[in-house]
């Protein structure tokens, strides 16, 4: 293992080397990556346009917030208890099968629950039932996307493939709710639940476009059970993997209740900025992580190991500070400046797990990410609620960057971690 993890050493600091200064667009022009990314992206639109239509048919079906929190959690349940089980099956079955699947699966259910919204035969548990489905594949679908990419582009353009796959993401979360909402306040909900079952088949159209390279034939096949546990024995084995995947989930177990829960009651309560004051937190975070990646798709770094760890700390200090503010642009000041840290350090660390994964545990290890930081959301979601209630919100934001400077400092405390390049 020692042998191994020297050789996955090295592979890593001739990639942030070879990576200076390439171009961010440069994987666009491998054409397996860019029928992956074309996909993904009109897939993401079409995810937004589901979540729109999903959450304003549920409110219209019920009247009660309650439901949609049901809704949710029908959703996370499925997907937190199947995420390791997903990275197996990405690492038996290949990513692109499981994808292909998984597009082709959602079109159909999708799709149902678009006719039944449009002749009026649409109910509660149908909706459910969505959820629930949705839930199971997303389990499987995360992982298969997050261990793709490495198999489409080389090293030199894993970094810039990882900044254009966030970068997309941040756009599409940032425009397509208002399209999506303007659609359906004309055509109805159904309209928004097309545009989702039309947007997977398309993307399985472009996933049926990849020609992904040859993987050699596994000599001795093996239950999934013991594939998953010789999976959790290499992450175990390996005190980078172990160590960033527990960071991930530390630091995701903070940013998610104080930014989510905490964020919208700061906007309305103690701040008095309605709305559109809400609306100017979110996007300055929005904004500086945007940035972040596009820096982090641009320009390589040296001490990429260091650098990371070390601006997670100061992200913390900065989740910290945002308790002391008075003004919505003070907060909005410090949501910049850590969104753009969290966009470099996202595209940094998926990079260096996937750069780290021995080939033919990319999906596992990738899945056990995954679970680390979904498995947690709803949890982090319950006590940010609570702990808002009960002690007031500003407390929450001293929590949570709390947590998310012990996990930089965890991450410090690990020599493997600080010296990789």
């Amino acid at each position: 293992m020692a042998e191994a993890v020297e050789s996955v050493q090295d592979r890593d600091g001739e990639a942030a080397r070879a990576t200076t200064g390439i171009a961010l667009l440069a994987p666009l022009r491998v054409r397996n990556y860019r029928n992956l990314w074309i996909g993904q992206t009109i897939s993401l639109v079409g995810d937004q346009f589901k979540f729109v239509a999903l959450s304003w048919l549920v409110l219209t079906l019920t009247g009660r917030s309650g439901a949609l929190g049901t809704v949710l959690m029908l959703q996370a349940i499925p997907r937190s208890i199947l995420m390791l089980f997903g990275g197996v099956a990405s690492d038996r079955l290949r990513p692109r099968t499981v994808m292909l699947f998984s597009d082709l699966f959602r079109a159909v259910v999708v799709g149902t629950i678009a006719a039944l919204t449009a002749t009026d035969r649409i109910t509660l548990p149908a909706v459910y039932a969505l959820a629930l489905l949705f839930g199971i594949v997303q389990a499987f679908f995360f992982p298969a996307a997050s261990a793709i990419t490495p198999e489409l582009v080389d090293a030199r353009l894993l970094r810039p493939a990882n900044a254009l796959n966030q970068m997309a993401n941040q756009i599409v979360l940032v425009a397509a709710p208002a399209a999506a909402g303007f659609l359906i306040a004309r055509v109805g909900t159904a309209g928004g639940f097309a545009v989702d079952a039309t947007s997977f088949l398309i993307s399985a159209l472009f996933l049926l476009f990849i020609t992904a390279p040859p993987r050699p034939v596994r000599a001795t096949p093996q239950s999934a059970w013991l594939d998953l546990a010789a999976g959790l024995r290499l992450v175990n084995g390996d005190p980078l993997l172990r160590t960033m995947i527990i960071m991930a989930s530390v630091f995701f177990f903070g940013f998610a209740g104080a930014t989510f829960v905490g964020l919208p009651v700061l906007a309305k309560g103690p701040l008095a900025a309605g709305p559109q004051g809400l609306g100017i937190l979110f996007s300055a975070s929005g904004l500086g992580a945007l940035a972040g990646t596009l820096t982090a798709g641009a320009f390589g770094a040296r001490r990429r190991g260091l650098l990371s760890t070390s601006l997670v700390v100061v992200m913390g200090v900065f989740m910290t500070l945002v308790a002391t503010t008075q003004t919505v642009w003070q907060a909005a000041g410090l949501l910049l400046f850590s969104g753009a840290m969290s966009g470099w350090v996202g595209v940094t660390f998926v990079t260096l797990i996937q750069q780290r994964a021995p080939h033919g545990y990319v999906g596992r290890v990738m899945g056990m990410l995954m679970f680390g930081i979904y498995g947690l959301y709803p949890v982090s979601y319950a006590l940010a609620g609570w702990i808002s209630e009960l002690t007031g919100v500003r407390l929450l934001f001293v929590l949570g960057g709390t947590m998310i400077v012990l996990s930089g400092l965890a991450g410090l405390s690990v020599r493997e971690l600080r010296s990789v390049d």
